[in-house]
């Protein structure tokens, strides 16, 4: 049986999206490691691990992917974000099967989906 271990991101400036994810999703710095002279910090939410990966410059590819996390209320999430100044990107739906969803960009560029199922 395999279980998801982390989901690892490479990001320009670390301190910023270390903020963001501790500040806005509640995430608590877990540990840092330096491997072959990449900064790297672990971000843990419960079981879940974020890897932040320091790159060294601006304009490396960005893959079409998206972090989703489940919640207990997305109208909670959409007013953290609204209170932050933040807009959602798309959303929020309501899907056929009665699950919520709602998507924002993280200050990595990333796409972060938020789901009540």
């Amino acid at each position: 049986m395999l279980k998801i271990h982390h989901y690892a991101m490479e990001v320009v400036n670390i301190l910023l999206v270390k903020e963001f994810y501790i500040n806005m999703l509640g995430f608590v710095e877990d540990e840092k490691v330096e491997f072959k002279g990449e900064e790297i910090l672990f971000l843990r939410n419960g079981d879940f691990l974020l890897e932040l990966i320091k790159v060294k410059q601006e304009g490396f590819p960005q893959q079409n992917v998206h972090l989703c996390f489940e919640t207990e209320s997305i109208n909670d999430i959409m007013e953290k974000f609204s209170k932050a100044g933040i807009s959602a990107l798309e959303g929020p739906y309501t899907l056929k099967n009665g699950w919520k969803t709602v998507f924002y960009i993280g200050n990595a560029k990333e796409i972060l989906e938020f789901i009540e199922p």
